[in-house]
C-alpha cells in the first residue's frame, strides 16, 4: 500500500495579505507561493494541475471524538479519554487511512464538481443551454 499523502497547512498574519500581493512562503519541507483570493486567476499556470483537499484526518478531532465517545457510551471500555494516548491515535489514524478506500465517494464529488463548473460556465456565458 502506498502512504497516505501529507498536506502541510501554514497559517499567515492577514496583515500579509492584505494589500493581494503574493507570498511566497518557505519552510523545511517546502517552497510555495500563496496568492490572495482576489489574485488567483493572475498567477495560476493552465499547464499545471491543482488538486483540491476534501477530506483531512486531523489527530485533535480524533482526540476529541474519542472523549465523546467514551463519555456517552459507559459501555465501550472503562479506559478513561486521557489513558489514549498520542501514539494510539497517531497509529489509528495511519491505519484508518491507508485501508479505506474513498473511490466511489471520489467519482461521486468529481461529478458534482464537473456539473458545477458547467453551471458556473453558462452562467457566465448567460447561456441557457
Amino acid at each position: 500500500m502506498t502512504e497516505p499523502v501529507v498536506t502541510m497547512v501554514v497559517r499567515l498574519p492577514a496583515a500579509a495579505l492584505a494589500h493581494g500581493v503574493p507570498v511566497l512562503v518557505i519552510t523545511a519541507e517546502a517552497a510555495f507561493v500563496v496568492i490572495p483570493a482576489s489574485q488567483g486567476a493572475v498567477l495560476l499556470d493552465p499547464d499545471v494541475p491543482r488538486e483540491h483537499v476534501l477530506l483531512r484526518l486531523a489527530e485533535e478531532e480524533v482526540r476529541e471524538e474519542i472523549r465523546t465517545v467514551i463519555e456517552t457510551d459507559g459501555t465501550l471500555t472503562r479506559l478513561a479519554p486521557e489513558m489514549v494516548g498520542d501514539a494510539d491515535i497517531h497509529a489509528a489514524c495511519r491505519a484508518v487511512a491507508l485501508s479505506t478506500d474513498l473511490g466511489e465517494e471520489h467519482g461521486a464529488v468529481r461529478f458534482r464538481a464537473a456539473l458545477a463548473a458547467i453551471r458556473a460556465a453558462e452562467r457566465r456565458l448567460g447561456s441557457s443551454a
